[in-house]
């Protein structure tokens, strides 16, 4: 057991005699220790006189095998080609410092090595930032008061200016300690995990019934819906607001199978309706989604092509004089959002694009894997009530004969390919999205390359987070380290239990869902009166950032919330139960009920924003502390899973109405 002992310098942390990190005290400062736990406490500092700054500083001792800032950094990123913070300072040599709120656990630092792991963090809305960075002795974690974020702060695609932020002079200041000796494993922040849970964690309610999600959910999905000329009938991947129109619009003639459109999902949801509610409309919506895609969108015969897209209006864009242009020539109120960040961040002050070639879309793991279990699942449904559609089966086989062809000797996938099924992109976890397809060939066909080939894949992505203690690539616009990537490697460790009964993938399950939880906020922002996520009374605990680069909060847990509550079934952990509900209250959030007004915009009923600005990121068009006003279509399609697949929605009305072992304060 670690211990806190008393120093010629300040005190010291230890262990068995040894000493594995110093707390350096400052003159004219003292500092007390107040035990909350084994192995954790409140850190209290007392200055002589009220001072404006301060930096509260503990030092690990060596080097550092692993050091993570929750959703800001794991062991200095870098991995990916997208614009984040690399290492531990920028090119001037500035050590990075980074808002509480930024982080999940506020303020958070972690670095372990062979023998002890440690973390340094704040409590909620104190005004603070941290700041993890080598120094000669080892690795060194600041508690910063005020708020700072130096020497720039990241955006979406961009660098920002530095925020010093202002105190009151005062003379008490505190943070919180965590230690725990090493078991031997690396990446061991499932011990922080657990403690910050219990620490910060409080009850959410859901902001509607079950109920009342379902039918909104449907209702933006008809709203979303779209027929085209030729026949084609699909989901379009959501809603942004025209200003010409003085309203939200549905993006027009882009669909995607999975990921942003979800099409196969919504269509799935529909056949689950009319069976459910008996709308016989629904039926005929999912029937023609699903064929469509297969007989008006299929450009190469070996797999279910990803996206289809449809010639609109021309596009003035185009001919805008793009290389000689400025960001100040655009007027906001000629271009919808999304479409003006495009222009600023890709085409100002460089050379025109050249016209895009007459080139049939392709595909990636992402979109083929989920559109190959939505036939299954399709397929199974329709079964049910009599109607036969082979071809779905047919379809969802095809592309896991292609993910066999395709795949590495190592069980590697590739990410991506173009219509002719050459790889264009190779790296990253996102190909882990076709071992699920691949269990459920293998559960219908008994033929065991399917399961061999789902093991060797997962054992090539699990062994990646074993390696580095993350996962990659999962979202398709953004190289880098995320969560995304994660949430089906989770869900392929359960369905693989569930194929082979071995237990040690319940182990690895577990080993995935601690890593999504570095994701999840622990805490709830405090925002101003006048801002507008506190108008919308958004609560910032449960939800999970999307990615080292791309620091705003989704609900892409949604995905996450039977598995979580499957991992409880399966080992009696309370935490994920809890864990489970805060993901799903959090992500009903602002969730229109077709009055609701935000900024000025009236909402279409059942959208949603896609992501909230919680921290000091944004985007050129939508400042920080700001929702996205970009009303995606993917939320919507994953909760009607969650609706579809756990029939019992008493869970989802129960909220989280309190935490296990929770730490009194």
């Amino acid at each position: 057991m670690t211990e806190i002992l008393k120093t010629e310098e300040g005190h010291a942390i230890a262990a068995n005699g040894k000493i594995y990190a110093r707390i350096p005290t400052p003159e004219g400062a003292e500092d007390r220790f107040e035990r909350l736990e084994d192995g954790a406490w409140k850190w209290i500092r007392r200055t002589e006189k009220p001072v404006d700054h301060m930096r509260m500083e503990v030092i690990l001792l060596g080097e550092p095998t692993f050091t993570m800032v929750p959703a800001v950094s794991y062991n200095g990123n870098g991995w990916g080609k997208t614009p984040e913070y690399v290492g531990d300072r920028a090119e001037d040599g500035t050590p990075w410092s980074w808002a509480s709120h930024r982080v999940t656990i506020p303020a958070c630092t972690y670095s372990e090595n062979a023998e002890i792991s440690i973390a340094l963090m704040a409590e909620p809305n104190s005004n603070s930032a941290c700041s993890l960075y080598k120094v000669e002795e080892g690795e060194k974690h600041v508690l910063i008061f005020p708020e700072e974020e130096k020497p720039k702060t990241l955006h979406r695609h961009f660098w920002g200016e530095p925020f010093q932020g202002t105190m009151e002079p005062r003379r008490e200041f505190e943070g919180i300690l965590f230690t725990e000796l090493s078991d031997g494993s690396k990446h061991r922040y499932k011990g922080l995990l657990d403690f910050a849970w219990r620490y910060y964690g409080h009850p959410i309610k859901p902001p509607k019934s079950a109920a009342e999600l379902y039918r909104l959910s449907i209702a933006y999905a008809r709203y979303l819906l779209q027929k085209e000329k030729d026949g084609f009938i699909g989901f379009t991947s959501g809603a942004q607001w025209i200003p010409k129109l003085n309203g939200y619009q549905k993006a027009e003639h882009g669909y995607e199978l999975g990921w942003v459109g979800q099409n196969a999902s919504f269509a799935v949801s529909f056949i689950r309706d009319y069976i459910q509610n008996g709308d016989r409309k629904n039926l005929d919506i999912g029937l023609a989604v699903l064929d469509g895609w297969l007989t008006l969108g299929l450009t190469n015969p070996r797999y279910i092509t990803a996206h289809k897209n449809y010639k609109g209006d021309p596009n003035p864009l185009m001919d805008l004089p793009f290389e000689t242009m400025k960001k100040e020539d655009l007027d906001p109120w000629d271009y919808p959002e999304g479409q003006l960040e495009g222009i600023i961040c890709r085409r100002i002050g460089k050379p025109h694009p050249a016209a895009a070639k007459n080139k049939l879309p392709g595909s990636d793991a992402c979109n083929i894997g989920t559109g190959a279990e939505g036939y299954f699942e399709a397929y199974d449904l329709l079964k049910t009530i009599g109607i036969d559609r082979p071809q779905y089966l047919e379809a969802a086989l095809r592309t896991c004969d292609f993910a066999l062809e395709s795949q590495d000797e190592d069980g590697c996938f590739a990410k991506s390919w173009d219509y002719e099924g050459n790889v264009v992109s190779k790296k990253g976890t996102i190909g882990c999205f076709l071992i699920l397809p691949l269990i459920n060939a293998y559960k219908r066909t008994k033929e065991e390359k399917y399961l061999n080939a789902a093991v060797r894949a997962f054992d090539f992505y699990y062994q990646g987070l074993e390696r580095d203690g993350f996962t990659t690539a999962g979202a398709l616009d953004t190289y880098s380290i995320d969560k995304e990537s994660a949430s089906p490697l989770l869900r392929d460790a359960l369905a693989l239990y569930e194929a082979t009964e071995d237990k040690a993938y319940i182990v690895r399950a577990e080993k995935i869902a601690w890593y999504l939880c570095t994701w999840m906020m622990h805490f709830t922002v405090d925002y101003p009166e006048d801002c507008v996520i506190r108008e919308l009374d958004y609560d910032t605990f449960g939800a999970t950032s999307v990615s080292t680069p791309h620091q705003a909060l989704d609900q892409y847990a949604l995905r996450d919330v039977l598995s979580f509550l499957k991992l409880w079934e399966l080992t009696g952990n309370i935490q994920w139960r809890e864990r489970a509900l805060a993901f799903w209250c959090n992500a009903c959030q602002g969730i229109s009920d077709g009055t609701l007004f935000v900024n000025g915009r009236l909402r279409p009923a059942g959208s949603q924003d896609e992501a909230v600005f919680h921290t000091r990121w944004g985007r050129y068009t939508v400042p920080p502390f700001m929702p996205s006003q970009w009303l995606a279509s993917w939320p919507c399609a994953f909760r009607l899973e969650n609706l579809r697949w756990h029939p019992d929605w008493s869970f989802f009305d129960e909220g989280l109405t309190g935490i296990r072992g929770a730490i009194k304060k």
